[in-house]
């Protein structure tokens, strides 16, 4: 059907879309080791440039939701508008948090963090993101229970609505389980440069 091509290749985006600034890191990763400070720097502003493009991403998933909800609410009916229209209502949330996520990830200032700040953000970030990832199996289970609850009284909003959970929870935990890893790989990094080298120099 065609909402379901419509996920996949939106799941195929955001791999893509945010395996970008890891494979920009990682060509980095080969040029010769700057001063401790300008290291530290270039690394925040990575870590804020990979949050700030997931943002955009789920900011462009909620515009397409809502967008292709509101269509297909008076295009349809039954299941299919149950569908479209969870799927709308549900964007608008993720709407909201796309927005203020980008905001802040814009107006930060990651070359005046030291150390002790850099590491802090990391962890934040990481702790939201896994907490994220445990709702997103919630609201895929608390879908699946819908469909199979619509089926057994014949409820066609109730399976639409349960579809649309799936798809989003679906689409979220992708999102979030990318994000996870590539947070976690520059935190990775940060926390390599504590281990102190063979010449005493951290």
């Amino acid at each position: 059907m065609a909402p379901a091509r419509l996920v996949r290749s939106c799941f195929v985006l955001v791999l893509l879309f945010l395996a970008m600034p890891w494979a920009a890191q990682g060509q980095e990763s080969t040029a010769p080791p700057t001063d401790g400070k300008a290291w530290l720097a270039e690394h925040n502003a990575e870590a804020v440039r990979v949050n700030r493009t997931a943002m955009g991403i789920l900011f462009g998933w909620a515009v397409l939701n809502i967008g292709t909800g509101v269509a297909g609410h008076f295009a349809s009916e039954g299941e299919t508008r149950a569908f479209f229209q969870a799927n709308a209502a549900w964007n608008l949330v993720n709407l909201t948090i796309a927005a203020i996520g980008y905001h802040g990830q814009a107006t930060a200032e990651p070359g005046s963090w030291d150390l002790a700040r850099s590491l802090s953000e990391g962890e934040r970030m990481e702790k939201l993101l896994l907490f994220n990832a445990g709702l997103d199996v919630g609201y895929m289970a608390f879908g699946g229970f819908l469909w199979e609850r619509g089926s057994r009284k014949d409820s066609a909003r109730l399976r639409g609505w349960g579809k649309s959970l799936l798809v989003q929870g679906g689409f979220l935990l992708v999102f979030d389980g990318v994000l996870t890893f590539l947070n976690a790989r520059l935190n990775g990094q940060l926390t390599a440069r504590l281990v102190p080298a063979p010449d005493g120099i951290g």
